[in-house]
């Protein structure tokens, strides 16, 4: 069997995994892993792609993850639609998935980028599972691993790798199996059966529980997260965890009827056999009572997913293994691609990408055929090397006369470049000069603007230059500070924003009243402190200074 080595990065809605593996035999050993959370606010989508940036540059940056990388797309950002086609060639067969498809998707082809997986052949119909993503999210993601230092080679979905996953850790299994990945923005269901597979993926996940939770205590996002793990830790009274075990037990509920929805779709549609052993994976899948509650209500055996059963950690790797099994299963399932029969997968690189990439793998021939053509003149050369050594005689003669006269060069270029230093520490220390007497009534001046506003102080002051190759340069002062708001600016209907935002503005028309400002931009104004019952208001204001007046 081929050996091979992989960087793999399965860029979840909640955490980023990067992952070294290698092939040992027929079992894979993971010699490097590591985990990033997400640090953003889950539900702010378009937060969720800087996030993943900088996870993917802490990964780059701190544990040294580098190279050619294949990016696993989570399955919040694919579809997944399986579609029958007639019997065609399979030179043929992606025009006519492309037409089927087009019918059965709600948005234009053209936005997209997608693959296909052939799942079932009848020689009548083929049965294919149709997997795509936006443009605009793939472009997002291809960026950020790009910008992080990586080459990817490769977009998977994380749709179908349980499948893989599956097969190499279950070589034996022969019976009809639902394996569920429970991830925090949404449910892999995967229906595998002895002739093959059919996969659906339902908009339910752990945030579900966290924003059911958040709408129970009329909390924001954020602070229900905090509460919930706050209880799965112990850390709060029963009573206080009342609401926890209500959304825990509906989202089972909700969880269990999407199950049961799922698997009559599945028979009805795909006449598969209901199955009879259901596995559980993904971090969602923790919730305590979970696997219980679903043996209850579908009456079949539930256990925990193992995709590990094949495959060795490395010495260096400290994670707790039960928690390991729950979040690899993709991982395991995109490395071990070439190692089972009928596995799955797609790319979903764009095609651009990809004839790059083929281009940079032909690389290394093409250099050597272009040594082997620069070799040709070779004969040439050496008898062109022969004439000339006369005249190679004479010119050692004439380079022995211009040493004295080069010497004298160097002295003179020597003077210069010290000539020039010395100038230039003048014109620093110069304009040190002008721009601590501008500083000292530019801070007079501020000095004067808060005292005549009253109540307001600042924080932090931050100068900001930008001299741009070829451009003017510009000068920006960054001011934050906070105002005291006193009972006499609070209205009795709530906080008078109008009045306060006024005595702002009128610290700004101060501050701009200075000779070093020509304009100030808009106040930036954090009116969160006070709905959170604090009696300061934080206020950020940028000053454009007079390029002729330096600071």
């Amino acid at each position: 069997m081929t050996s091979f080595k992989r960087l793999i990065i399965n860029c979840g809605a909640s955490q980023v995994t990067a992952a070294v593996i290698a092939s040992s035999g027929e079992e894979l050993e993971i010699e490097k892993l590591v985990t990033e959370e997400l640090d953003y606010d889950f539900s702010q989508d378009d937060a969720a792609m800087k996030a993943i940036g900088k996870a993917l540059k802490r990964l780059a940056r701190f544990h040294k993850f580098s190279g050619s990388a294949t990016l696993i797309l989570p399955g919040n950002q694919t579809l997944t639609k399986t579609i029958r086609i007639p019997y065609v060639e399979e030179a043929k067969r992606a025009q006519v998935i492309a037409f089927e498809a087009q019918q059965n998707i709600p948005y234009p082809l053209h936005e997209v980028v997608w693959d296909s997986q052939v799942v079932g052949d009848d020689g009548v119909e083929t049965e294919v599972l149709f997997i795509a993503a936006k443009s605009n999210a793939v472009d997002d993601f291809y960026g950020q691993m790009s910008a992080a230092g990586f080459s990817v080679a490769n977009i998977s979905a994380a749709t179908v790798l349980d499948y893989n996953s599956l097969q190499f850790a279950y070589p034996d299994v022969d019976e009809d199996v639902l394996l569920i990945n429970v991830g925090s923005r949404s449910t892999n269901l995967l229906f595998r059966n002895p002739s093959g597979f059919f996969v659906r993926n339902i908009q339910l996940g752990g945030n579900s529980l966290t924003q059911s939770l958040a709408d129970s205590l009329g909390k924001s996002f954020l602070q229900a997260e905090a509460f919930k793990h706050a209880c799965f830790r112990g850390e709060v009274d029963s009573a206080a965890s009342k609401a926890v075990t209500d959304s825990s037990e509906s989202f089972m509920r909700r969880m269990s009827q999407e199950i049961t929805r799922s698997i009559v779709n599945y028979r009805r549609q795909y006449g598969g056999a209901a199955p009879t052993r259901i596995l559980l994976n993904g971090r969602g899948a923790l919730l305590t009572g979970l696997a219980e509650y679903l043996t209850a209500t579908q009456k079949v055996s539930v256990e925990y997913f193992d995709p590990l059963q094949r495959v060795t950690l490395n010495s260096s790797i400290n994670i707790d293994t039960d928690v390991l099994r729950l979040q690899v299963s993709e991982i395991i399932g995109e490395a071990c691609r070439d190692m089972i029969p009928d596995a799955a997968g797609v790319n979903l690189l764009p095609e651009g990408v990809q004839k790059a990439n083929e281009f940079a793998s032909k690389k290394p021939m093409l250099l050597v055929a272009v040594a082997c053509l620069a070799l040709a003149p070779l004969p040439v050369f050496l008898s062109f090397q022969q004439a000339n050594a006369a005249c190679s005689a004479e010119l050692r003669t004439i380079r022995e006369a211009i040493v004295p006269l080069q010497s004298n060069q160097a002295a003179i270029r020597e003077n210069r470049e010290q000539a020039e230093l010395a100038a230039q520490s003048i014109q620093l220390v110069e304009g040190l000069v002008n721009s601590k007497a501008n500083w000292i009534q530019f801070f007079a001046e501020l000095q004067k603007s808060l005292h005549d506003a009253k109540d307001v102080w600042l924080d932090q002051l931050k100068v900001v230059r930008d001299t741009p190759e070829g451009g003017a340069p510009s000068y920006e002062v960054l001011v934050e500070g906070q105002m005291l708001v006193r009972e006499a600016s609070n209205s009795s209907s709530g906080i008078d924003q109008e009045a306060l935002f006024d005595r702002i503005k009128g610290l700004q028309s101060s501050f701009e009243n200075s000779e070093f400002v020509v304009f100030s931009k808009s106040p930036v104004i954090t009116w969160t402190s006070l709905r959170d019952g604090l009696n300061v208001l934080p206020f950020s204001i940028n000053l454009v200074v007079d390029t002729a007046k330096p600071l």
